[in-house]
């Protein structure tokens, strides 16, 4: 599967708005910086991104994907 970054950004911006329960997102957040980003969450949002995006996430990679850019990063490299 063949993704533009707009196209990612998009999709990523409303997975991420859905999951967080929020109405405005910043693509260069981090967990740091979204309160509603918390451990049970972040299984939410990593299982959303292996159905929307048709992936496989390895451990590793979940475990440091805690800011937007490092996910979209990952999800282009598993792309």
């Amino acid at each position: 599967m063949s993704i533009n970054t707009t196209e990612l950004d998009k999709k990523l911006e409303e997975l991420l708005k859905k999951v967080f329960k929020i109405e405005k997102i910043n693509l260069g957040s981090s967990i740091e910086d979204i309160s509603e980003w918390d451990s049970l969450t972040h299984t939410q949002l990593i299982l959303a991104i292996e159905k929307e995006f048709k992936i496989k996430i390895r451990f590793d990679d979940v475990m440091i994907m805690t800011s937007i850019p490092i996910i979209k990063k990952k999800i282009i490299n598993y792309l």
